[in-house]
């Protein structure tokens, strides 16, 4: 399937502000040329909760736009799945949405991922971070450069706890 000329904005699982941000950007493109995914859909997703968040506050969305994945459990896993979906569905743009201070380490593994092969815009999205957050990424930050962030991949246990990872890869809603 083709979608040449459609932008395609990802939703990087976590904090649900973000998700303000992607549907501005999805407001800004005229009907039809961008879609939303919304990455790592399985049970701990604050979206999931909020389900009605989608339909009520954002019902300028079309929810045939709205793809989901739910396989990722990781920042790492998150590229993987999406190169693979971008491998299906040929979007010319790719907008990834995550927080300011997981940019970072975001556009490093999405390029050594993607190795290249596309272009990819990243937006940090600029909230009251925590303490503990900061901790978090800068954890992970040393794993991934220490080369055991593969750990956590979805053939690891982290990955084995989602129910979802039964259901298709991606889902239009």
């Amino acid at each position: 399937m083709s979608y040449e000329n459609k932008t395609l904005i990802v939703y990087l699982d976590g904090d649900y502000r973000r998700f303000k941000a992607v549907a501005d950007l999805y407001q800004k493109f005229d009907y039809g040329k961008a879609h939303i995914l919304i990455t790592s859909f399985n049970d701990d997703n604050e979206l999931r909760g909020t389900k009605d968040l989608l339909n009520s506050s954002y019902d300028y969305i079309d929810e045939r736009h709205i793809l989901t994945e739910y396989f990722s459990t990781t920042t790492y896993n998150n590229a993987v799945e999406i190169q693979q979906i971008l491998s299906r569905l040929h979007y010319s743009h790719v907008i990834i949405v995550t927080s300011q201070y997981h940019i970072f380490r975001t556009r490093m593994i999405f390029n050594k991922v993607f190795n290249g092969s596309r272009n990819l815009k990243f937006i940090g999205v600029n909230h009251q971070t925590t303490l503990l957050e900061y901790s978090s990424e800068a954890v992970k930050l040393v794993l991934y450069l220490l080369r055991n962030y593969k750990f956590f991949t979805k053939d690891k246990l982290l990955y084995n706890k989602s129910r979802y990872r039964r259901v298709s890869r991606l889902r239009y809603q």
